[in-house]
C-alpha cells in the first residue's frame, strides 16, 4: 500500500512538473511574440542580470536568475523586462546621468524597505516615500510628484531608483498591455528623477575637500 501511494505522490509531482514547465514556456513564448513584434530583443534566461541591482522587490534575489528577458528603447528610453522565477516581473529603465541619491515609493501597504540608508520622507498620494538623503527627496517630490502617484496603474506594486537606473515591479504573468503601461509608468518617473543630483566622482569631492587658500600639494 505505502508503494503505490509513494507512486501516485510521485506521478503527481512530475504532471505537476510537466504543467508548469508547459505553462512557463507558454508564457516564454508570448513574451517573445511581443517583444519582437515592437522591435525589441528577446533573451530566454541570464544567471546574473538580478545582481546589477539590490533594493526593493530585488532585495537578496542575486542568487535567482532571470528569464524572458526584454531589452529595448522606448521614445528614447533603453529598458529591460524580466521575470524572477516566480516572484515578480521587473522593468529597469536607465537614465542618461546617475545619482547618488535613491528613492522608493510603495503602497502603504507594503512593509517598508530594510536598507539601513533608506529613511522615511512621509506619504504622497497613495505612496509611502524612502529616500537615502531626505533634503533632495523633498525637494524632488513635488506637485509633478504627487500627480504621477495618483496615476500609476494599479498593478505596479514597487518604484524605486538605484544610481542610473528607475525601476518598478509587477505581478509575474502580467499581460501585453501591462508590460506596456509599467514600462511607461517607470520611464515617466525616471523623467521625474532626471532632477536628482548627479554621481559625485571621487576625484570630485578631493578637489572639493582641499582648502581653496592652500595651494595643493606637487611632486
Amino acid at each position: 500500500m505505502w508503494f503505490s501511494l509513494a507512486a501516485v505522490a510521485l506521478l503527481g509531482a512530475v504532471a505537476l512538473l510537466y504543467v508548469d514547465r508547459t505553462r512557463r514556456e507558454q508564457s516564454g513564448r508570448i513574451r517573445e511574440i511581443w517583444a519582437k513584434a515592437q522591435g525589441y530583443k528577446y533573451t530566454s534566461a541570464e544567471d546574473h542580470l538580478p545582481s546589477t541591482w539590490h533594493r526593493a522587490a530585488l532585495a537578496k534575489q542575486e542568487y535567482l536568475g532571470a528569464i524572458d528577458i526584454v531589452r529595448g528603447v522606448r521614445r528614447g528610453e533603453e529598458f529591460v523586462l524580466f521575470d524572477i522565477e516566480e516572484t515578480a516581473t521587473i522593468i529597469a529603465v536607465r537614465r542618461k546621468v546617475g545619482s547618488d541619491v535613491d528613492i522608493d515609493l510603495r503602497l502603504k501597504s507594503t512593509p517598508p524597505p530594510k536598507d539601513p540608508d533608506m529613511n522615511l520622507l512621509g506619504s504622497i498620494g497613495p505612496r509611502i516615500v524612502f529616500a537615502t538623503d531626505l533634503e533632495i527627496a523633498r525637494r524632488v517630490c513635488d506637485q509633478r510628484m504627487v500627480a504621477f502617484t495618483e496615476s500609476i496603474p494599479d498593478h505596479v506594486q514597487m518604484l524605486w531608483s538605484e544610481g542610473e537606473w528607475t525601476l518598478g515591479s509587477i505581478p509575474v504573468g502580467s499581460s501585453g498591455r501591462e508590460w506596456d503601461s509599467a514600462i511607461e509608468t517607470v520611464a515617466r518617473l525616471s523623467g521625474i528623477l532626471h532632477v536628482l543630483p548627479p554621481v559625485v566622482e571621487p576625484e570630485e569631492l578631493d578637489r572639493g575637500s582641499q582648502d581653496p587658500g592652500r595651494p595643493s600639494a606637487r611632486h
